[in-house]
């Protein structure tokens, strides 16, 4: 019951901040439950890429986040990662959902683009988006190889293995086939 404490004190700061600021009560509270959100997803995102982070400098890999690649004046090897996974429509290029980055720096200040991780806090129907842009990435012979991965706690069970007949929901089916 801690976290939830943790919430419900958050969520109380919030709300106060945001009526300061002008909010009516009702808004204050939206505001303050999405904000939670943001806070917690953030949260997990950054638990896993410090563990990522120190378990691949072991094995010579490097992670990054699509935050970082939206930086201006990035240094060379991150400007190579950023056009290693930048998606063509045309004349516009974007980034794909990379929340981590895995890549290997190569010579000449060139990288190897690994893997792509995707982070869900709250899953609810967001695979689609992760198997958009994998399908996005095969599109190219230089994204092609780029593996993607979800991680999400599945705190709805969308994702999970029915209990009675233990056989898997329609989204786990998708992810599992569309993603690596």
């Amino acid at each position: 019951m801690k976290k939830e404490k943790k919430k419900e004190e958050y969520i109380e700061q919030k709300i106060k901040e945001y009526e300061k600021a002008g909010f009516s009560k009702k808004e204050a509270v939206n505001k303050a439950h999405q904000s939670w959100r943001t806070f917690i997803g953030n949260q997990i995102q950054r638990e896993i890429y410090l563990y990522l982070k120190a378990k691949l400098q072991e094995i010579g890999l490097y992670i990054t986040t699509d935050t970082e690649l939206r930086r201006k004046n990035l240094p060379p090897v991150l400007e190579m990662v950023k056009r290693k996974i930048s998606i063509n429509y045309g004349k516009y290029l974007f980034l794909p959902d990379a929340d981590i980055i895995v890549y290997k720096p190569e010579s000449n200040n060139d990288v190897r683009i690994i893997a792509i991780i995707s982070v869900k806090n709250s899953f609810r129907e967001r695979g689609f988006e992760t198997t958009y842009w994998k399908k996005k990435l095969t599109e190219s012979e230089i994204t092609r190889h780029i593996k993607v991965f979800l991680v999400t706690p599945d705190k709805d069970n969308e994702i999970s293995f029915r209990e009675r007949k233990n056989t898997p929901r329609k989204m786990r089916v998708i992810l599992e086939y569309e993603l690596d």
